[in-house]
């Protein structure tokens, strides 16, 4: 950790020169650590917000934010695009139709994760460590005596992103989860006097998750934010309960504590009830089949405003980038992994054909049979291709706010946790615990919305395809989650599930099989050489 646990930003620069006098310090830049915490100690809102606040509010753009890595991929500069690279790593996403562009390697062979020294294996790993070392910054002035109500909202803040980090490094560096097997290091602090930390296993490392999160979920109740002064707020930008009660059920799953997962889902489901309408799950065509015009306003997966009441953690285009919505996933749009890069994301095609005919989810895919020939993308250059068939359509825009094209689609919005999922990880451990009726319920109530207006409703018993709730479960996620979050490759690591592709599918243009020990990082070599504990 050599440069993103012991290297110590200066924070208080930026704001010393205007607060000296309130601090009551000279020179200003002469403040220890404590004498900070002494002062938060007081219990002032105004002071509290004026030495952390800032920190505290940019603690979600750990998350979201252009990442500038050297050594680093700079295509993989986002928390999306490291999801998405992961989501090629599997066999539901098609990558185009056999161009090899960025990305055609995790297709191709998922870029065996054993692999040390290469530049995307850089970007993962320095942005987990990148989430941990941001929320210590905070944390490291944030006394052991909370005195108001401010100081426990911002320490739930860091803690709930201190785990995010780690629980991430764990899902991509290491095996599927048991207690004996190798953890992390564990840094609860910045001290650049410090030693290397040695590796733990696998269990302290998720003991100490489970702690940052369990407290947060506590200070956040207890912290009155929001409205409702519950916990929850209404910016869906910032880190609240509803956030910390997510990842918490993540790791809850992840570690088999079924118990945990659905009282963290049922909290937040019960401010989160509302699910995505029909007419709103992905993209409808309003032009034609020969100049199709998809308007981002009406889609609820790359415009959230007064259509997309699922989001409990995202950021809308005007909160800045990055986006991977016009590069990666809009077949419209214009980049690497986009549409005028001829690596259109579609969806294989015996998943599409497991998607039942009453199923608004189909409608967000082309089929078997329907293309958009010679759909002109106007750039700086212009380039016409046929955006094929299976392409999908959930992440789909031609025009935002009334520009055409591809002139201003970078500033669609992107979602990092939804309701939906909740819905998926709550049924998943029903259905573990051995709960089958509660799973179906669950379950139900997702294919309920997810059911084609008219149609008779979608429930576990009428949807086939799976040969009892937990593969349906398991089905409902891959056909849900589609595309999202890097959501197939996580799971099928959970599940021990190895990703094969066949010649039985018609669009899968390579046959690699991928085995479940692949589908991990190895520790960067530099790392390896600067810390002799690994």
């Amino acid at each position: 950790m050599k440069r993103y646990i012991f290297i110590i930003s200066i924070v208080l620069s930026a704001f010393m020169s205007s607060c000296a006098d309130l601090l009551e310090q000279e020179p200003a830049n002469a403040i220890t650590t404590e004498q900070i915490r002494e002062i938060l100690e007081s219990g002032d809102d105004a002071k509290v917000d004026l030495i952390i606040g800032g920190i505290a509010n940019n603690l979600p753009y750990a998350i979201h934010r252009d990442l500038s890595f050297g050594g680093a991929d700079v295509r993989l500069n986002s928390l999306l695009r490291l999801n998405y690279y992961n989501s090629l790593v599997g066999y539901d996403i098609v990558c185009g139709e056999g161009v090899r562009g960025f990305g055609y390697d995790a297709y191709l062979s998922g870029t065996s994760r054993e692999v040390a020294d290469g530049v995307h294996n850089y970007s993962f790993w320095r942005f987990g460590w990148s989430c941990v070392v941001s929320a210590n910054k905070l944390l490291q002035y944030i006394p052991e005596t909370l005195a108001n109500n401010k100081l426990k909202d911002y320490k739930a803040r860091a803690l709930t992103l201190r785990a995010y980090g780690y629980n991430f490094l764990m899902e991509n560096y290491r095996d599927v989860y048991n207690t004996s097997g190798e953890g992390l290091m564990i840094y609860d602090r910045i001290d650049p006097s410090s030693t290397y930390n040695p590796i733990v296993s696998a269990g302290e490392t998720y003991a100490f998750i489970r702690q940052d999160l369990d407290e947060a979920v506590q200070l956040f109740a207890e912290s009155e934010i929001g409205e409702g002064k519950d916990g929850y707020t209404a910016d869906t930008k910032d880190i609240d309960l509803g956030v910390a009660n997510f990842v918490l059920a993540r790791v809850a799953l992840l570690t088999d504590d079924y118990a945990t997962v659905i009282k963290a889902c049922d909290a937040i489901l019960a401010k989160y009830p509302a699910l995505i309408a029909a007419e709103n799950y992905g993209g409808k065509n309003t032009g034609t089949a020969t100049a199709p015009q998809f308007v981002a306003e009406n889609n609820a997966f790359v415009k959230f405003e007064g259509i997309n009441p699922e989001v409990i953690f995202g950021f809308t285009g005007v909160n800045g980038r990055p986006n991977v919505v016009i590069e990666w996933l809009n077949v419209f749009g214009i980049g690497h992994l986009g549409g005028s890069g001829a690596n259109w994301g579609r969806i294989v095609n015996t998943l599409y054909g497991a998607i039942h005919a009453g199923d608004v989810r189909r409608d967000a895919f082309l089929d078997g049979n329907t293309t958009f020939a010679n759909y002109d993308y106007v750039s700086s250059t212009t380039t016409t291709l046929t955006i094929p068939a299976y392409s999908n359509l959930k992440f789909a825009a031609t025009e935002v706010g009334g520009s055409t094209k591809d002139a201003d689609i970078d500033v669609l919005d992107v979602c990092y946790m939804r309701t939906s999922e909740v819905l998926l990880m709550k049924a998943e451990a029903q259905a573990r615990s051995n709960n089958e009726s509660g799973a179906k319920n669950t379950l139900n109530t997702l294919l309920a919305a997810r059911t084609k207006p008219g149609q008779a409703t979608l429930t576990c018993d009428s949807y086939g395809g799976a040969a009892n709730v937990l593969e349906q479960v398991k089905l409902q996620w891959r056909i849900e989650m589609w595309g999202e979050n890097g959501l197939e490759y996580y799971n099928n690591k959970r599940w021990g599930v190895q990703v094969a592709r066949s010649a039985a599918t018609t669009n899968h243009w390579d046959n690699s099989i991928i085995p479940v020990n692949l589908m991990k990082w190895g520790f960067p070599t530099d790392e390896i050489i600067y810390n002799p504990n690994l």
